[in-house]
Parts: C-alpha cells; sequence; structure tokens
C-alpha cells in the first residue's frame, strides 16, 4: 500500500528536524573539540616556554659562577655546586661539568650517583653540539634520558679572554609539563560532554515538539486534497456533474475553484466532440476518395514516367512504390528486400557501394553532402547504362531515407563516346598534316609499345603505359590517354602484370586508329618526302654553284632526316595546352633547334619520353599566374633547344619558374634509400622509378614513372643527363650525346654545315 501525503509530510518534517538537530550537535561538537585543542596547544607553550627560560637562566648564572672556580681549579666546590642545585630543585633530572679535555668535575643525578669517571657518558650528551655554539647561547635539547623525556640545557664555559673552560648541562623533567597537560584535556572532554548532552536534549525535545505540530498542520493541507482526489476519481468514472467545496484559504482553494471551472468547460467541449467526431466521419471519407485519386494519378505517372523513381527506407529497404520502368529495367521485387540486395542481381560492384556509401550517410561518419558525393553514379544492367543522383529524406536533424533518381543514359553515352571517337580520328588527320614524319614516327614507337603491353615485367608496363599516355595526350588521343590512365591505377592496385583482358580495351582502340591511318595513307603512304620550297631553292644554288657530288649527296641523305624543330614545336603545342589546362596561364615557348636533323626511327623514341620531362617542367615547375605576380616575374616561358656543340648533340627544355625543391628531393631519397650526400646523387633520385616529391597521383604526373623512363631511354642512346635549377630562376635539363657514338664520321665544310650518319642514326646540323 502506497505512503499516504499526510504521513509523508510528517515523516519529511521529522527528519528534518533531526537532520537541523544533528548537524547542529556535530558543528557545536567540532569547534569545541578545536578550541579544546587550540587551548591546550597555548598552554603546552606557554609551559615549554617556562621550562625553557627556568633552564636557561640557570645554566647561564651557573656558567659565570663556574669560570673563576674551574680557572682556579677548584674540583671540589664545581662538585658541591652541581649535587646542591639538583637538592634544591626537584625537577631537575641531572646536572653535569666537564672541561674541554672531557674530564669529569661534578657530575648529579635524580636517580643516585653514577659510579666511575666515565659514568656521565651513558647519557650520550653531544658535546660537540655545544662546543659550536657561540660563546654565552644556550643549546636546548628536548629527549629522552634515564627512562624520561627532558628539557637539556647546555652552554660552554669560557674565561675572561673568551677560551673554552669546558661544558655545564642541566636537565629538567617533563614531568609538570605532562601533568598540566592531562588535566587540561580532562576538563575539556568534561565540558565536551556537558555540551553534547545538553544539546542532545534540547535536540529530542525539539524533534518531538515538530513532529507533534508536523501532524497536526499536515492534516489541516492534506484534507481538502483528499477531497479533491476523490472529486477526480469521479470525474473518470464518467460523473461531470460533480463539485469540490474547499474553504482553506490557501492555493488548495484556488486549485478546488479550477477544478470546478475545468469540469464545467470539459462537460461542454465533450458535447461539442461529439458534434464534431459525427462530422469529422464524413470528412474523412471525403478525404479517403480524394486521397485514392491522388494515388491513381501518382501512380500513373510513375507507370508512364522514363525516369526510375524509388525510395529507400533508413534500414535500407526498397519502398514498394517506384516508377514502373524500374522493374522493366531491374526486374520485379517482391516483399520486404533490401536495395542492394536486389540491385545486386544487375551490378555486385554497385551494390557493394551503395552498400557502403549508405552505412557511411546514416550513421554520420562524414559530412552528409559529401557522403552524398561519395555514393556510385554509374550502374550497368544487361549491357545499358545508368546515371544514379540521390536526395536524402531528412525527419528532423536525422536521415529517415533516400530518395533515387536514375536515368538511362546509354544512347548518352554511346553518343559521347562517338564524339571522342571522332576527335580522336580528326587529331590524327590534323597531326598528320601538320607534322607528317614526326606522327609517323610517333605511331612507329607508340606501336612498339602496344606490342609490350602482354609483357610479365610490371615495371616495363608501368613504364610503357605512362610513356603512351603521355604521346598520346600529345596527340590529341584522349580515349587511349584514358585508358592508359585507368590501366595504370590497376597496375597499382594489382602490384603485378596486368592479364591480357586489363589492356585489350587499349589494344583495340589502337587497332582502330591503325586502320584509319591505314586507309588514309593507303600503301605508298610512308614513302612521301615532304620539302620546303626554300630547301629546293638551295639544292639548286649548290648544283648551279658547282658545288661537288658528296655534298650534294649529303644534301639529299640529310632530306630524308626529320628536322629536330618539328618534335620541338610538338613538345611546345603539348606544353601550351597543359598550362591552359593547369591554370599556369599564357606561356611563351621559344624554340631554337638550330637546323638540327634528326633520323626518326633512331630518335623517335626519346623524342616520345621527352613529354615527360615537358609534363614535369609545366605542372611542377611554373608558377600559378597569382604566384608570379607576387614574385614579379612575367609571363611564364619554355625554352626547346637543339644544337650540335664541340661534337656533342645537346639538346635542352629549360622553364624559367619555381625552380627544383632540392630538401624534398633529399627527404624522399633518403626515405628511398637513395644516395642524397652530393649534387649528383640528387640529380640520379630524380630519374629513379617510383621516385616523386608529389603526393598527389595525377593523369599527368605523380607516379615517378616518366623521369625513370627519360633516363632509361637517354642511357640506351649513350648520352648523360644534366639538372641545372636555381630557386625562383627555374630548371634546365640538359641531355648531351656524344657524336662519335650516333656516327663514326663527323666533319664541317667549307660553308660552315656540319654532318654525321651511321647506319641511319643520323644527326645533321645545316
Amino acid at each position: 500500500m502506497e505512503t499516504s501525503l499526510r504521513a509523508k509530510l510528517v515523516r519529511i518534517m521529522a527528519g528534518t528536524l533531526v537532520v537541523v538537530s544533528t548537524a547542529t550537535l556535530v558543528v557545536v561538537a567540532g569547534l569545541n573539540v578545536l578550541a579544546s585543542r587550540r587551548t591546550l596547544k597555548t598552554i603546552e607553550g606557554h609551559l615549554r616556554a617556562s621550562i625553557e627560560h627556568k633552564g636557561t637562566g640557570l645554566v647561564a648564572n651557573q656558567a659565570l659562577g663556574l669560570r673563576d672556580l674551574v680557572m682556579d681549579n677548584a674540583f671540589g666546590d664545581v662538585a658541591r655546586l652541581v649535587e646542591r642545585t639538583m637538592e634544591k630543585d626537584e625537577q631537575l633530572v641531572y646536572g653535569l661539568f666537564v672541561d674541554e679535555q672531557e674530564k669529569l668535575w661534578g657530575f648529579s643525578t635524580r636517580q643516585g650517583a653514577l659510579k666511575g669517571q666515565d659514568a656521565w657518558k651513558r647519557l650520550a650528551i653531544n658535546l660537540d653540539a655545544v662546543r659550536r655554539t657561540v660563546s654565552g647561547t644556550v643549546r636546548v635539547n628536548y629527549r629522552r634520558v634515564l627512562g624520561q623525556n627532558v628539557f637539556e640545557f647546555g652552554i660552554l664555559v669560557v674565561d675572561d679572554r673568551g677560551a673554552a673552560l669546558g661544558e655545564l648541562f642541566y636537565a629538567l623533567s617533563d614531568a609538570p609539563l605532562q601533568r598540566a597537560l592531562s588535566e587540561a584535556r580532562s576538563d575539556s572532554r568534561q565540558a565536551l560532554l556537558f555540551a553534547v548532552g545538553l544539546l542532545l536534549l534540547l535536540g529530542t525535545a525539539t524533534v518531538v515538539i515538530g513532529v507533534a505540530r508536523s501532524r497536526r498542520s499536515a492534516v489541516r493541507i492534506t484534507q481538502p486534497l483528499t477531497d479533491l482526489t476523490q472529486a477526480v476519481n469521479t470525474l473518470a468514472s464518467g460523473n461531470r456533474d460533480i463539485r469540490v467545496r474547499i474553504a482553506s484559504g490557501d492555493e488548495i482553494e484556488i486549485l478546488g475553484n479550477a477544478f470546478n471551472e475545468m469540469v464545467g468547460e470539459l462537460k461542454d467541449s465533450y458535447d461539442r466532440l461529439e458534434h464534431m467526431n459525427r462530422t469529422l466521419e464524413i470528412k474523412v471519407q471525403e478525404r479517403t476518395r480524394e486521397l485514392a485519386e491522388r494515388n491513381r494519378d501518382m501512380r500513373l505517372v510513375l507507370d508512364n514516367v522514363n525516369q526510375g523513381f524509388l525510395t529507400v527506407s533508413r534500414t535500407g529497404r526498397l519502398a514498394q512504390e517506384r516508377s514502373a520502368i524500374v522493374d522493366r529495367w531491374f526486374g520485379s521485387c517482391d516483399g520486404d528486400t533490401g536495395f542492394a540486395d536486389y540491385i545486386a542481381k544487375c551490378d555486385p560492384v554497385y551494390a557493394f557501394s551503395f552498400r557502403i556509401g549508405y552505412e557511411a550517410l546514416i550513421e554520420n561518419v562524414l559530412p552528409r553532402e559529401l557522403c552524398i558525393e561519395q555514393m556510385p553514379a554509374r550502374l550497368t544492367c544487361n549491357g545499358r547504362e545508368y546515371l544514379c543522383s540521390y536526395v536524402a529524406i531528412v525527419k528532423g536533424e536525422a536521415i529517415d531515407g533516400l530518395l533515387i533518381v536514375i536515368n538511362d543514359v546509354t544512347s548518352e553515352l554511346l553518343h559521347a563516346r562517338q564524339e571522342a571517337e571522332r576527335k580522336e580520328i580528326l587529331a590524327m588527320f590534323e597531326a598528320l598534316t601538320k607534322d607528317r614524319h614526326g606522327f609517323l614516327s610517333f605511331m612507329d614507337e607508340a606501336n612498339e609499345l602496344v606490342k609490350q603491353l602482354h609483357s610479365e615485367d610490371v615495371t616495363l608496363q608501368r613504364r610503357v603505359l605512362h610513356t603512351l599516355k603521355g604521346n598520346a595526350g600529345l596527340m590529341g588521343f584522349g580515349i587511349v590517354a584514358k585508358l592508359c590512365h585507368q590501366a595504370e591505377d590497376e597496375l597499382d592496385e594489382r602490384q603485378s602484370a596486368l592479364p591480357g583482358e586489363a589492356v585489350t580495351p587499349l589494344q583495340d582502340r589502337w587497332r582502330t586508329l591503325n586502320e584509319a591511318l591505314k586507309t588514309f595513307l593507303g600503301d605508298k603512304g610512308r614513302d612521301v618526302l615532304e620539302l620546303s620550297a626554300k630547301e629546293l631553292e638551295r639544292l639548286e644554288q649548290e648544283i648551279r654553284a658547282g658545288t661537288s657530288t658528296s655534298r650534294i649527296l649529303d644534301r639529299l641523305a640529310s632530306w630524308r632526316l626529320e628536322p629536330a624543330e618539328m618534335p620541338l614545336r610538338r613538345l611546345g603545342r603539348c606544353a601550351v595546352a597543359l598550362a591552359k589546362r593547369l591554370g599556369k596561364g599564357e606561356l611563351d615557348i621559344e624554340i631554337n633547334a638550330n637546323g638540327v636533323r634528326l633520323a626518326p626511327k633512331a630518335w623517335a623514341g626519346f623524342w616520345s619520353d621527352l613529354v615527360h620531362v615537358v609534363h614535369n617542367a609545366v605542372d611542377h615547375g611554373l608558377e600559378t599566374p597569382g604566384e608570379r605576380e607576387a614574385a614579379g616575374k612575367p609571363r611564364p616561358k619554355l625554352r626547346l633547344s637543339t644544337a650540335v656543340v664541340n661534337c656533342k648533340l645537346v639538346v635542352e627544355i629549360e622553364d624559367f619558374g619555381r625552380g627544383v625543391n632540392w630538401q624534398a628531393v633529399k627527404q624522399v631519397a633518403d626515405q628511398m634509400g637513395l644516395g642524397s650526400s652530393s649534387d649528383e646523387d640528387l640529380v640520379r633520385a630524380l630519374f629513379v622509378s617510383g621516385f616523386s616529391t608529389s603526393a598527389e597521383v595525377t593523369t599527368i604526373s605523380g607516379r615517378g614513372v616518366g623521369l625513370c623512363v627519360v633516363g632509361q631511354q637517354v642511357q640506351e642512346l649513350g648520352g648523360q643527363i644534366a639538372v641545372i635549377s636555381q630557386p625562383g630562376q627555374g630548371t634546365c635539363f640538359r641531355f648531351t650525346f656524344p657524336l662519335p657514338e650516333v656516327g663514326p664520321r663527323f666533319g664541317v665544310d667549307a660553308s660552315g654545315e656540319a654532318l654525321a650518319a651511321d647506319g641511319g642514326r643520323l644527326v645533321s646540323c645545316c
């Protein structure tokens, strides 16, 4: 049975009185104890001071008297003085005087004389401590001696000149101190017991009187509440005519009046509610008919719309209401099925990604917008492509579900793919028209690279893909470059050689480009020789001038070579397009070929790989327009040059950008276990496979493959690499090839023209 309100009030009041009385008792007792302790400490301090004053005066006065006796060698007088002092004062425990040679002159104890010349040493007196004191200073020590605690007083006895004559000691018992403290503690306890008893009696009387008055007050308070409770129970039973009469003159009377008003209003409200219920049934029927009509209209829309609309609950369950086209695309779904399980029959990869992304969205692992952006966007089913977009269904602040909108983009993707293929074919024709030799050399080099894609060597595959991607981008072959980048990503994930099916799309696309080129060129397309009118005029002038036959033959042989200006211009166009793409501003290109011609087949690989140096120069070397303006630098410029200097072919690519961050290069080299103690070590590190100071991999750079490919190509041609870089001024990559390595014959004729040849690997400077 629950406790009544009256009993609770009495119990609360009684508990309050008990707590207050107990707290008062504890506080008063605590204060009494603290006061008693302070009083005892004060008494003890006064007594100790009195004892110390007495002992200090005793030894100080006797020290003066002993000075003459000791100087007169009055052994007997000294002994009698000590004994008489002990007899006159019962508080003294012992007296002692010894000279500086620790010879006993006088010694007496309250317990009787200790026999023997050295008996005083049993007292364990610290003579050295007294000897170290200043003359006239009394040393006080409290310790236990002869079975009792004493105050020991010691002083150094000196003559008129300050010379030490001996040490005097007296010990006073602390028994009077202990007796006085014991009496004080006894008085304090009696006073405390009296105060506690009086407070207990007073507290008990207060509790008894308070409980009696609380019971009377509780009756006056609870009786109206009892009447009000009974009225509420009667109202709950259905009697809305009940009223209460309370005349307590307080808040309870106000509560009773409010209850009466509430009952009256409730009766009126109930009557109105009955009337409203009757009209509500009619309205519900009308609204039900309207809702059914709207559902039919919505169902009609969902059945005929060409977009897939479906909703997913918070638990990932697919709602039954969805576009009819969803079932036609992905199959029917009956019952309570998860969306990921439903779509996994068509695209397991999409289903897996959706499940992970949706869990992250529900659990608020990342910001809501970021989670939705990372949800899978592409869905493949039965050879068709679908684009998915998502809208969060929010209830309050939490995610309650997800609206998924699916569009069939197969036709759009096919059109975009066809457009990209047409752009590649157009880019091929444009490149062929602008630079026939260069483009055909590129195609020949790329054909060799594509053949190497089936290699089991991971390093070779990575090198081939990176080089092919860079040169395809240079020629405008966007699809080929994209397929190479995708293959590179898969190669990084696998960390093993790609299987044949992984590179099949790339090979198929390359085969298509080759077939288009073959159709355009015909059987004799590669036998065409392009000459400028100036070259023909020059040859004509040389023949009319009677130039030697060998010289004319050398001139004709040089026409089979490719002017170095052509690949340099290709690299320049690549740099300009890349700078615009990366937001580096308008890029000026300076090309100085110096009339150098090269054998296309022998040097095609070098020109193809050199695109990686151009990529690094634009991506890493050049600053943004804002950075260059802040540094007070002009428009960005890239210088590309070839020259024959001191029987050597020199190729340079120089940017005027920020320069190489050698400190970052050294840090990465140390992490990879490469040498970094000299400038040559740092330059060699740049051309090591996998070396990159970039933290992000892009389609342009970041894999640490490009410069490694360049280094291997230069090494195969017998060349050397130098990197000249100054912070804030730019970087120059210089490639030097000894001409004897390129051809066994090199000479300069009277006209200042030079030519070298060797089995097709030709270098000509004219």
